[in-house]
């Protein structure tokens, strides 16, 4: 007769390893050190209206579908009508010599040899536009680029040149002399083919963005709590100073530079009265407002500790 062994007797029920602990449970949280990192840009950051502009312009350009044809001087163009003495699409042109431009003549060999391929291959190829304020558009805002990012307008300048501009237009507007600007700007005609609006826009912006995604993040000052480390140009070792004794100076705001072209930059000067006293300067620096307020508050939490 077989016998069943008695069950074996079980330890008390302990609670799992991981839930076993030999004190009190810690309160020390990992230490991620806090870091701001300001990057001081060239001028050259606030040229982007001219590569946006440039490209907008030559998108309404090619929206436009019209072509452009050079001629010689003293070209003379008449429709040709038809018996009810209505204008056909056909243009009749006499040249002033028998020498044609290689616009003309190009055309002409394309439309003369392959009819399906005149259709497909235009004649003329450029593409312009036929409103010329496009071309007044661009040269206003490359002057206005040039202006902005080489003179500075600080405080109450700024001011007072917006406030020259607004009764300037009052004044012209109560003589009388806006019609006759827009008169006078309506015959300078300034055409700038499609081409012209794609390769500046393009050189523009190539070096816009090497100048601000490469070369402007060699110059930088970043702030941890208890620490500031200087590159301030390209090339030049990384320097470090402790943040005890250091003053941020931001200085005046140029509204057309900081806040129309920069969208929310300012400059820095920071010192430190430690050490060699040295002076940082970090121009341009892209939303300095906010960035200052998360280095104070570096700048505090040392000071308290």
């Amino acid at each position: 007769m077989s016998t069943v062994p008695p069950p074996p007797t079980l330890p008390p029920s302990q609670p799992p390893a991981s839930t076993l602990s030999s004190g009190p449970p810690s309160t020390e949280r990992p230490n991620r050190s806090t870091e701001i990192k300001l990057i001081s840009h060239s001028n050259l950051f606030y040229w982007w209206p001219v590569w946006a502009v440039s490209f907008l312009l030559a998108l309404a350009t090619w929206m436009d579908g019209t072509r452009m044809a050079i001629v010689p001087s003293g070209t003379k163009v008449a429709w040709e009508k038809d018996a009810d003495g209505k204008h056909t699409n056909q243009v009749a042109m006499t040249l002033p010599n028998t020498k044609a431009t290689q616009s003309l003549e190009g055309a002409s060999g394309i439309s003369e040899s392959n009819t399906a391929k005149a259709e497909t291959y235009p004649a003329f190829r450029p593409r312009v536009s036929e409103k010329s304020w496009l071309g007044a558009i661009f040269v206003v805002t490359l002057l206005v680029t040039i202006f902005v990012t080489n003179v500075p307008l600080r405080g109450l300048m700024s001011f007072l040149v917006i406030g020259l501009i607004i009764v300037m237009a009052l004044v012209f507007a109560l003589l009388d002399v806006w019609d006759r600007i827009f008169e006078t700007l309506g015959n300078l005609h300034i055409h700038i083919n499609m081409a012209g609006y794609m390769t500046i826009g393009g050189v523009t912006f190539a070096m816009w963005a090497v100048a601000t995604f490469f070369f402007d993040r060699k110059s930088y000052v970043i702030f941890t709590p208890g620490q500031i480390r200087v590159c301030d140009h390209i090339g030049a070792s990384v320097q470090a100073y402790s943040t005890a004794g250091v003053s941020l100076e931001k200085q005046r705001d140029d509204l057309f530079r900081h806040y129309i072209f920069g969208l929310g930059s300012g400059d820095l000067i920071v010192r430190m009265t430690a050490g060699d006293r040295r002076e940082v300067r970090m121009p341009n620096v892209l939303f300095l407002g906010w960035q200052m307020s998360k280095v104070e508050n570096i700048l505090r939490s040392v000071a308290t500790t």
